[in-house]
């Protein structure tokens, strides 16, 4: 009975271990999208690449009001472009890497307004 215990339990080790689902590798930074993971996805634009690689990006979290109704902010090389669906203008081929910064990380380098964190894309030189 012991031993019966001992390897389901780790059968289940093993399984937790393994990848996020079939075909789904998860991403060994989940707040950064790399170039091979860019072109891997197959996608036209921006925003379709966030929604299929890391939707929870484009998720609101933390604390937010009935009056400060804001999405997570978008920034093209250092310039704020506005919310989620200015990612639909970029094309994914003119883009080196995304990364996601949380509310406190996106408060620190660009200020106020950054309930929902931000977006951070940096297109090929």
């Amino acid at each position: 009975m012991k031993r019966s215990s001992l390897a389901v339990a780790a059968i289940l080790v093993l399984a937790g271990c393994s990848s996020a689902g079939p075909g789904k590798p998860r991403p060994s930074n989940p707040d950064l999208i790399t170039q091979a993971e860019i072109t891997r996805a197959g996608v036209s634009n921006a925003y379709d690449l966030v929604q299929k690689l890391r939707p929870i990006w484009l998720t609101k979290r933390g604390e937010g009001s009935f009056f400060q109704q804001s999405d997570v902010v978008i920034y093209l090389d250092g310039t704020r472009l506005g919310g989620p669906d200015s990612l639909k203008e970029i094309n994914s081929t003119d883009i080196e890497s995304l990364r996601f910064l949380d509310a406190r990380q996106a408060t620190v380098r660009f200020g106020s307004g950054h309930v929902h964190g931000a977006i951070l894309v940096k297109t090929r030189s």
